[in-house]
């Protein structure tokens, strides 16, 4: 995303303004864009070709000149690469190029950055829900703004799937240009701890930004956590910030506040927190909304400053970033009560407690959230639990390639704070998938040495599939560590993914209807079985029917566990009761089924017990009449989706 206008700058002229070395070719050639990925450059480029982790971008420099770069900047080694390639282009000289590459993209554009009030948000857990926040605050006052974060860039109602959290410094002025060119007047962006460390903001003095807390993640990349806080920090220092807001409801946050040179105030939302006596905004009387869509609390500021303001999200932690957007906002311009108004306004932000399915008859409430530290996994546990009357059920992993150590920590929290667990797959790019969970299971087995209530799955949306089936009305499934994500990385590969998608699929698949010609009905619900959900699946047949003939064909339904004899004998005895006019129990483990159907008053053969889905198979062939409404449910080990399938294609006639 770059502007319609671009703008035109001398290669010698950018020579001179940041004392670059000549190192090959004429400086008399005109730039008209800047990039620092050779898949990104545009005709008329300077492409910047820095160092990497694994590579220097100067071995890329031809494939740049061949998409029309028309010069390059490098260091003294990338120079001494292109001269051996015997590149036919201008090359311009810095000791350290990534360190100008802000500076110059900005310069190149003109400043674009200094005509938008910019806000950036940092902090390890709810930069973009706190983003998304502000962004609907400051819609308030401005007619046009942008967005620049891990879900999006956005110019007004133009969206872009984001590359990483905060694009490169390029992109990132080139995106101000086009904001300008289009009459925005002010961009919220996410900047990552990542894009710190690698000047990816450089070139930018944010008017306002705000800090959420710094928990445990990155440490692959930062050493330790003293180091994550500095990298952090780098955010709040004067020409880089005019001014700050920080939440101090952990020790960074007060830490970080306290050690500050640009004007700072900072925002308390929890009472136990360490900054709550010394905050100059402070959270009360939060209350999470009965129909688990959002939150309300008191915003005391300065002054005796009193607002009731709304977090749109379920979840105290969302009440941390209601009030934390709330003030950053008011700073960059937007009116108290318009800043409180916006944010109450803010729309479903995607993969943030996000809800693909709403708790409906017969159907468990489905969210996603991006939770992927320790820390989060437990604030967005703990934020769904006081609205989920049932049992709450977790799909989960974790990354490969990224900190090990939070592995097992993810695990415990999982399985003290979930009833149901099914611990899968992330992005395990170059490690072993297995591996991976294999770490996270040693953090339940500290919990839950036996194992209960605990799956493994793999892969990702065959887990979510197990998370739903096993879920049933007044229940909650949260699929955590994507949220948004569109891919997942494995062996290096990205392939197209999304969370939200996979629960639409299971969703749609967990009670699949087949009418067939001859006027059968054919209800698959196969693919996984529990008590509950085995109950819930005898209510919805009957309601399915509508009075005609019903034919429910039951396995031992034991994916939570196997259920007592006594449970097992009430299936059968509800089966009765509902009036199901042929009760097929499938396999001896389920004999007390068929026990309690008999029982309960079935003498006049509705109840029948067969030794396996053959011998079920063959039961049906016999007996399916036209019109007959026919369920089959049992658990993943029962083996009935063949059955399912033949009743469905009508390889099973009436």
């Amino acid at each position: 995303m770059r502007p319609r206008k671009r703008p035109v700058r001398h290669l010698g002229d950018l020579a001179r303004e940041f004392g670059l070395r000549s190192a090959a070719g004429s400086a008399d050639v005109t730039v008209t864009g800047v990039a620092v990925g050779s898949a990104e450059v545009q005709p008329g480029d300077l492409f910047v070709a820095v160092s990497g982790l694994r590579a220097h971008g100067a071995d890329y420099a031809a494939e740049a000149v061949a998409a029309g770069a028309v010069a390059v900047l490098t260091d003294p080694a990338g120079a001494d690469r292109l001269a051996a390639a015997g590149l036919d282009v201008p090359v311009l000289v810095a000791d350290d190029p990534r360190a100008l590459l802000g500076d110059v993209s900005a310069w190149l554009y003109g400043h674009p950055g200094r005509e938008l009030t910019v806000v950036g948000i940092t902090g390890t857990n709810g930069k973009t829900t706190t983003c998304y926040f502000v962004a609907a605050a400051l819609e308030a006052v401005h007619r046009v703004t942008g967005v620049v974060g891990t879900i999006e860039l956005r110019v007004g109602d133009e969206t872009i799937e984001s590359p990483r959290t905060t694009v490169e410094a390029p992109v990132l002025h080139g995106l101000f240009a086009l904001m300008r060119e289009r009459g925005a007047g002010a961009c919220v962006m996410e900047v990552s701890s990542h894009a710190l460390a690698l000047d990816r903001v450089g070139g930018v003095e944010f008017d306002v930004v705000g800090f959420t807390n710094l928990q445990r993640d990155h440490l692959d990349f930062h050493g330790d956590m003293e180091g994550y806080f500095r990298d952090k920090a780098r955010l709040f220092v004067p020409g880089r910030a005019r001014r700050a807001v920080i939440c101090v409801d952990d020790e960074w946050g007060l830490r970080l506040a306290g050690q500050l040179d640009v004007p700072v105030e900072t925002v308390a939302t929890r009472a136990d927190g360490p900054g709550a006596d010394l905050a100059d905004w402070r959270v009360t009387d939060a209350t999470i909304g009965l129909d688990g869509v959002g939150s309300t609390f008191t915003l005391t500021g300065p002054d005796g400053v009193v607002v009731s303001a709304v977090s749109p999200l379920p979840g105290l932690v969302n009440v941390s970033n209601a009030a934390l957007a709330v003030v950053l906002a008011h700073r960059a311009g937007v009116p108290l009560e318009a800043a409180v108004a916006g944010v109450a306004s803010a729309h479903a932000i995607p993969g943030r407690m996000e809800r693909v399915v709403g708790r409906g008859l017969g159907q468990a409430l489905c969210l996603v959230d991006y939770a992927h530290t320790p820390d989060a996994l437990t604030l967005a546990l703990e934020a769904v639990r006081p609205i989920t009357p049932g049992r709450l059920v977790i799909v989960f992993g974790s990354d490969g390639d990224r900190d090990r150590g939070k592995r097992p920590i993810m695990g415990e929290i999982a399985a003290r704070l979930a009833d149901v667990l099914v611990v899968t797959d992330e992005n395990p790019r170059s490690e072993d998938p297995a591996d991976i969970r294999s770490a996270i299971l040693s953090g339940v087995r500290e919990v839950r040495p036996d194992g209960r209530d605990v799956h493994e799955v793999a892969p990702r949306s065959e887990a979510v599939r197990l998370g739903v089936e096993l879920a049933v009305e007044g229940d909650t499934v949260i699929v955590t560590g994507k949220g948004h994500e569109p891919t997942q990385e494995i062996a290096g590969v990205f392939h197209r993914y999304n969370d939200r998608d996979a629960y639409r699929t299971a969703v749609d698949q967990r009670w699949q209807v087949t009418e067939r010609p001859d006027g059968v009905t054919v209800v698959d619900a196969s693919r996984a079985a529990t008590l509950a959900s085995a109950r819930a699946a005898l209510h919805d047949l009957v309601r399915q029917a509508g009075g005609r003939r019903t034919v429910a064909v039951l396995a031992v339904p034991d994916d939570l566990g196997t259920p007592s004899v006594t449970d097992l004998d009430e299936l059968g005895r509800l089966a009765v009761r509902l009036g199901i006019d042929h009760l097929l129990v499938v396999g001896e483990p389920a004999r007390a089924v068929h026990t309690g159907a008999v029982q309960e008053g079935s003498f006049d053969g509705e109840s029948h017990l067969v030794p396996d889905a053959a011998a079920a198979r063959s039961w049906l062939t016999e007996r399916l009449r036209p019109g007959d409404v026919v369920l089959v449910k049992g658990s993943r080990g029962a083996g009935l989706g063949p059955l399912a399938k033949a009743l469905a294609t009508g390889m099973v006639a009436a």
